[in-house]
């Protein structure tokens, strides 16, 4: 893990953000009482510090598409290309033996890909294949880990490096133009998410991590503007509607389905590695799947720093696999689970093969191991 560079109390972001739209919208006007409804809403938030590569008063006053770019690739080689490397290490890997880099970042654009920056800093073999994916956004993580399993269900002899990089402090934008619900959602978007990147490797000849059975994905249909960028000269624009934070429901059952292929419910899950997109996504996951508080408290934990993005998931298996209490015993059913674009879902479903639950026999399929860098 590395020391995050700005941390910003979320108070004092949600402050700043209060301040930067004061000098826009007159006081009593309809945007201002917009403004302050979805501030309270960005209050309630269950989150103490946002990790940010930028300080705050750069968040405030960054303009520009082509500066915004550019802090996104100062963070990436700051925080995903040390992830990248901490997670070869964990497992005694080195750039050469990985057969496949799978990377996700909806935050940076490049051509080439960020995965040349990875195999220049990493050593990375030059016909190593790469996967780089972009528009997954908070999906991007779970997304990454299933797509690592479908290759290796093809080549299972290979090693998968995932990598997951999305910084959100550059791309900070006062809304002037959007309608009542839409200048809630991109408010509460801009004091929900921190900056942070994550690795895993993923191979079947790895003896601790976790195992994955099985994964699944699905997107709500009529939902594809629930959470999305509006690309302007100024950069891309985050657009939150209310689509998005009222579509659990309809994608359960997809989860649901997942567990029974196992013969499990969410009863059986000894934990959860969900995406902390929110109070209220982690409330109605809970609800929906029939979990209770231990089984979604990874989440709530990760929360705690702000909305990570793509490497939300990865830092939720992060922290059960440090934590004792958190930790289940050898070979217990996990759940993984990313929400975003769509609005829709990616997940795997495992079980832990974690060092501090002790070991055990269990067959392996692949299994998942890493680090994470925030900020």
């Amino acid at each position: 893990m590395t020391v995050p560079p700005h941390a910003i109390p979320h108070t004092e972001l949600v402050d700043a953000v209060r301040g930067r739209y004061e000098r826009v919208f007159s006081p009593g006007s309809p945007q201002a009482h917009a403004v302050e409804r979805a501030l309270t809403m960005a209050g309630r938030l269950a989150i103490d510090m946002h990790p940010m590569h930028l300080r705050i008063e750069e968040i405030m006053a960054m303009r520009g598409f082509a500066a915004r770019n550019a802090a996104a690739w100062d963070a990436f080689h700051a925080y995903a290309v040390p992830a990248a490397g901490a997670a070869l290490d964990s497992v005694g890997r080195g750039g050469t033996d990985i057969d496949l880099v799978v990377l996700e970042s909806s935050t940076l654009m490049s051509m080439p890909s960020p995965i040349s920056a990875l195999t220049q800093a990493l050593g990375l073999r030059r016909d190593c294949a790469a996967l780089p994916i972009s528009g997954m956004g908070c999906r991007g993580g779970a997304h990454a880990i299933t797509m690592a399993h479908t290759w290796l269900r093809a080549h299972p002899g290979d090693t998968v490096l995932v990598v997951t990089a999305d910084t959100a402090s550059p791309h900070f934008h006062v809304e002037t133009e959007l309608d009542d619900a839409g200048l809630v959602g991109s408010i509460v978007s801009s004091a929900l998410f921190s900056d942070a990147a994550a690795a895993a490797v993923v191979s079947t000849s790895l003896e601790e991590g976790v195992e994955l059975l099985d994964i699944a994905r699905y997107e709500v249909p009529g939902t594809s503007d629930a959470i999305s960028w509006a690309v302007t000269d100024e950069g891309p624009r985050f657009r939150l509607t209310t689509d998005a934070v009222r579509s659990i429901p309809a994608v359960a059952p997809a989860l649901r389905a997942l567990l029974s292929r196992q013969g499990w419910t969410g009863a059986d899950l000894a934990v959860c590695a969900l995406h902390a997109g929110g109070n209220n996504i982690i409330r109605d996951v809970q609800q929906a799947l029939g979990l209770d508080a231990h089984q979604v408290a990874p989440a709530w934990q990760s929360l705690t720093r702000g909305n990570l993005m793509s490497s939300a998931v990865l830092d939720a298996i992060a922290l059960i696999a440090a934590d004792p209490a958190l930790c289940p015993a050898w070979g217990a059913p996990l759940l993984g689970a990313g929400f975003g674009p769509g609005f829709g879902t990616d997940a795997f479903l495992g079980r832990a093969l974690l060092p501090a639950a002790g070991a055990g026999a269990v067959d392996r399929t692949t299994v998942v191991r890493g680090d994470v860098a925030v900020g």
